[in-house]
């Protein structure tokens, strides 16, 4: 990577990994899961308007592709987004960020079902029982606030990334004609569409809490992880290509879990280790990346991400 992919490489990685941070703050301040998925939307869906504008022509016309863009809406992002606030007020912020490391292995089951992808190799097999495995040990009870109410948590948080991953498997199959831009600035208005309704009927925000911490995690979350970092992913994707730019993907994790302890005094015990551990092999199992050298690296770019000066 030059020295611009891997700095955008780095930032994504913070970002989207306190994103966990910002949305166990919201649901700490008495916000419901619909008002913080909505206000994320929503502020993502302003922060995009200006880009989205410019490349109004490269949106698609025919109603068919609308269609499934406004069913990808709500399953990659409407759904999703609700469920990890909903799980957040039963979990740690950073179980949720390593929860969320399961996409790529529910990417490769869904790859196999509907794209026909790679046979499934005994390494592949491997890495998704791993996988799966650090879910189970995630559900230890030193961990989680309650046992029934933790473990619900734990599988709504691992329906959320398999949503993530069925749709991305769906838009490789049928959406490749629609550019980055105009893919994630559709999906992210239309699921504004669809829950900004609600959260105001519903009174989402009548109890919160409202103090800078809430308020800035809800700028930070909405437009900066929802807005910025979407076009800023789009670019790193076009420029390092999807092997490089996936390894966003084992970065993520240990900066939750670090932020989770530093910010909210979050308890790491053996099983969020251990579950950490299990879940990032599965994943480079699948992914085919040797495990010899992972961990290396993901130690690496975790520690440049927390030595990265402020701008």
């Amino acid at each position: 990577m030059t020295t611009r992919q891997l700095a955008v490489l780095l930032v994504l990685g913070a970002t989207w990994g306190a994103s966990f941070l910002f949305i166990k703050v919201l649901v700490d301040s008495n916000m419901a899961p619909t008002g913080v998925s909505a206000g994320r939307s929503a502020l993502g869906t302003l922060t995009l308007l200006p880009l989205a504008w410019h490349a109004r022509d490269q949106f698609p016309r025919d109603l068919r592709t609308w269609a499934a863009l406004a069913l990808l809406g709500f399953f990659n992002f409407a759904f999703p987004w609700t469920l990890f606030p909903i799980a957040a007020k039963h979990s740690p912020s950073g179980a949720s960020s390593v929860v969320n490391a399961l996409q790529p292995i529910w990417s490769t089951i869904f790859a196999l079902v509907l794209l026909k992808a790679d046979r499934m190799s005994g390494a592949r097999m491997a890495g998704l029982l791993l996988g799966f495995g650090g879910v189970f040990i995630l559900m230890g009870q030193d961990m989680l606030n309650a046992d029934r109410a933790g473990m619900i948590a734990i599988l709504l948080m691992a329906a959320a990334t398999g949503c993530y991953a069925l749709s991305n498997v769906c838009i490789s199959r049928w959406l490749k004609h629609v550019k980055p831009l105009p893919l994630a600035a559709s999906q992210i208005t239309f699921c504004a569409l669809y829950l900004m309704p609600v959260a105001l009927f519903t009174g989402a925000y009548s109890e919160m809490n409202v103090s800078a911490g809430p308020i800035a995690s809800l700028l930070l979350l909405g437009g900066v992880g929802s807005g910025v970092a979407i076009v800023a992913f789009t670019w790193l994707l076009k420029e390092a290509g999807p092997v490089r730019s996936a390894v966003v993907t084992y970065l993520m994790p240990p900066v939750g879990v670090f932020l989770g302890w530093l910010v909210l005094d979050e308890v790491v015990g053996w099983n969020l280790i251990l579950g950490l551990v299990f879940i990032i092999s599965g994943v480079a199992l699948v992914q085919q990346v040797p495990l010899s050298s992972l961990w290396r690296r993901v130690a690496t770019l975790t520690w440049r991400t927390a030595a990265e000066p402020a701008d």
